[in-house]
């Protein structure tokens, strides 16, 4: 067992033990100084990118917890500048490039609203290096996307849907990922579609992807639901559901998964509850 323990780098060790606390929602100040003190003995890019983007991470959350308006700016600046550290350190991180988006999108949240529009880009640009070249599976992404697009006055809120489902469809196998799942569900309950109009859609959209020949990951997706798709939570095609039947059948899924995640993370517990909630209200 010691030997094993031996073979694995101190740094894997370390972000192990930093990463559960986070889950956790333990003291995130005290997660902020052990990467600090880890930052020097990162051996090679790849690993002082892995520390940075886990600053950027943790400053994000420091300031969630923050209810002063500067000193949550000053919070979301650093795990600004954490994260494109580790951008300039590996380009090609997802992590590092979710990080500096979710960080750019809660510091623009500090300025008055129109100011607030200048994010965008730099958000998109974010997501689209890497959904369209580094990690087309990550699913935070997908719907950091989703967000993105249903927020915005000028996007579609039905490529927001598919951009959310795509999330969803990405979640990985080992995490509950409940808040994929809760957010799907209520993009779909809010919209309430009849499953005829959506059927109606799927079609149009199949029609629309037959013509996009070598479009981006950000393009084609937008169009998921004209896809011929393998749902988890149900053995229907989309047009055979209305919007609300499928909500309903995406909380039971995720309820199932969340029952057989070991020791989930406090966010997963909250994001647990808040399943609950929606159940009660969807009866």
């Amino acid at each position: 067992m010691i030997k094993t323990l031996l073979l694995i780098p101190l740094l894997a060790l370390q972000f192990q033990s930093v990463d559960n606390a986070v889950q956790q929602g333990k003291d995130y100040p005290a997660c902020e100084q052990t990467l600090l003190e880890m930052l020097p003995q990162a051996e090679n890019a790849k690993e002082k990118a892995s520390v940075l983007w886990r600053l950027a991470r943790v400053s994000y959350l420091i300031g969630e917890d923050q209810t002063d308006k500067m000193a949550r700016r000053e919070q979301f600046n650093k795990g600004i500048a954490y994260a494109e550290r580790g951008c300039r350190e590996n380009p090609r991180d997802p992590q590092c490039l979710m990080w500096h988006c979710a960080n750019v999108g809660r510091e623009c949240q500090t300025h008055p609203l129109m100011e607030q529009a200048s994010a965008v880009p730099v958000m998109t640009q974010d997501l689209s290096r890497i959904l369209n070249d580094v990690d087309p599976r990550l699913s935070e992404a997908w719907q950091a996307l989703s967000e993105l697009f249903y927020h915005h006055p000028l996007k579609s809120n039905d490529s927001a849907i598919n951009y959310a489902r795509t999330a969803a469809l990405n979640a990985p196998k080992d995490e509950a990922r409940v808040i994929a799942y809760n957010y799907l569900a209520t993009l779909l309950y809010e919209r309430n579609w009849s499953a005829n109009k959506r059927a109606s859609q799927a079609a149009d959209h199949s029609a629309k992807l037959a013509k996009l020949a070598g479009g981006s990951n950000i393009d084609r997706y937008a169009l998921a639901d004209g896809m011929k798709l393998t749902l988890p939570w149900t053995d229907k095609a989309l047009g055979e559901l209305s919007d609300r039947e499928e909500a309903r059948l995406i909380l039971a899924y995720a309820e199932s998964r969340y029952k057989t995640i070991g020791n989930p993370g406090k966010m997963e517990r909250d994001e647990y509850k808040n399943l609950l909630k929606l159940k009660q209200q969807w009866k």
